[in-house]
């Protein structure tokens, strides 16, 4: 979820003494805060784009007066090295698939001082968003921004009549962070179930209060999977959105990173959501808060790879062959220019532009609609795994939901202002 630039601008003079939590509080107590950049094979393209890159370690990476970015953080080599060691896996004996997908399915509408704020045609896609997910197929839905509880109750019903479990944290919290998750009833073992739901302490506070109510948190649901007897964790999250908000971000990855490496090495650990930053921004200036051309975003390129070392985890689009962020971003944009990025989206290159990468684009019309030529298109949704046994192998990843849909006399319009990422994974 992002909110209109000046809508943000007004509640900062509303709220000017909110201050917010950019520096974890126990940094510096975990082996992984020690590690020198170029001596990870995760962090070491942050180095090479960092003056004094290779005095620096991964705690610094939370400092801002310490980072003086050179050059674009190129992430080529650690998606490759994914691949590569993805490929280097024996098959499995007698795997079962699960087939996994995370969605953003944007359904805001809240009113606050001023203002509000509302994905496009949310009515008339609530109304068929549950159905619509749950007739295809998935094993294990994570879903963000299903905000109201009459939301939840959708999706619940559902539920019900297509044989999944539902899971989306207490009432009273549910509202400010808005995530599910599903589960196919069939895949949940007989042994006990346990379900967490957390709020970051690093939050933009101005989102809670005067603002639309949120507060960006996780929530977790271990079962034992009934097919194989493994135990799976399954997280999902929504990070603070917006480039000079990297900060924020990056600790609420360090926190979600932790929990996922807490588990016993032989468990699976899937996480899914929407984390609001790409792996690769090719300029540091590209988009438009106003008539300003924002600058910024090779800091917003830290997440993934910090998601990677604190949480000792995977990224399954880059399982099979290394994610395309890198190509996709230097062959198909044009350099930024505010007026034919403003009046068509990417200045009318997406018939161009395949449907395989970025998750949050202003191809897609629900996003062009509400963001257009303010962001860098990137790949924003992501599954991530952590596998240090080697149970799992991933066999496909795609977008989904990428095409309009007929929805009668309101038109033709995506079931979302986002993307679906998908991965079929195989499991023993």
């Amino acid at each position: 979820m992002h909110a209109h630039r000046l809508t943000l601008a007004a509640l900062m003079v509303l709220a000017p003494a909110c201050a917010d939590d950019e520096i974890p509080e126990d940094l510096g107590s975990r082996p992984e805060d020690e590690v020198m950049l170029v001596d990870s094979p995760i962090l070491q393209h942050l180095a090479a784009a960092l003056e004094d890159g290779a005095t620096l370690r991964a705690s610094d990476l939370y400092f801002a007066e310490r980072l003086r970015f050179t050059a674009a953080p190129d992430p080529s080599a650690l998606l490759a090295a994914q691949a590569s060691e993805h490929a280097a896996l024996p098959p499995l004996a007698e795997p079962a698939t699960l087939k996994v997908l995370t969605y953003n399915v944007g359904l805001l509408n809240r009113w606050y001082p001023f203002t509000h704020v509302g994905v496009p045609r949310y009515v008339e896609r609530r109304a068929e968003a549950p159905a619509r997910l749950l007739a295809d197929g998935w094993d294990v839905l994570f879903l963000q921004e299903a905000w109201e509880l009459a939301d939840v109750e959708r999706f619940a019903a559902e539920a019900a009549r297509q044989g999944y479990a539902i899971y989306s944290g207490s009432e009273d919290k549910h509202a400010q962070h808005g995530l599910v998750i599903l589960v196919r009833e069939a895949l949940i073992g007989a042994a006990e179930q346990e379900f967490g739901e957390e709020q970051f302490a690093a939050q933009r506070e101005i989102e809670l209060f005067p603002g639309p109510g949120i507060k960006r948190g996780l929530i977790r649901w271990s079962f034992t999977h009934a097919p194989t007897g493994r135990r799976v964790h399954l997280y999902a999250t929504h990070l603070t959105a917006f480039p000079e908000l990297w900060q924020e971000r990056d600790v609420q990855a360090r926190v979600l990173g932790g929990r996922a490496k807490s588990h016993p090495d032989g468990d699976v650990v899937l996480v899914g959501g929407d984390f609001n930053a790409g792996p690769y921004y090719p300029e540091d200036r590209f988009g438009s808060a106003g008539e300003e051309v924002l600058a910024g975003w090779w800091h917003n390129a830290m997440m993934y790879p910090l998601m990677l070392h604190y949480g000792g985890l995977y990224d399954s689009r880059s399982a099979l062959q290394p994610a395309d962020d890198v190509t996709r971003m230097q062959q198909l944009l044009l350099p930024f220019a505010l007026g034919p990025y403003r009046d068509e989206p990417l200045a009318g290159r997406c018939d161009g532009i395949p449907h395989d990468t970025f998750t949050g684009s202003d191809c897609n019309s629900l996003y062009f609609s509400q963001y257009g030529a303010t962001e860098y298109p990137a790949r924003l949704d992501y599954i991530f795994v952590r596998d240090v046994e080697r149970h799992v192998r991933v066999v496909a990843t795609a977008l989904e939901y990428t095409e309009p849909l007929d929805f009668g006399a309101a038109g033709n319009f995506e079931l979302s202002d986002h993307y679906g990422q998908s991965a079929t994974l195989q499991l023993e």
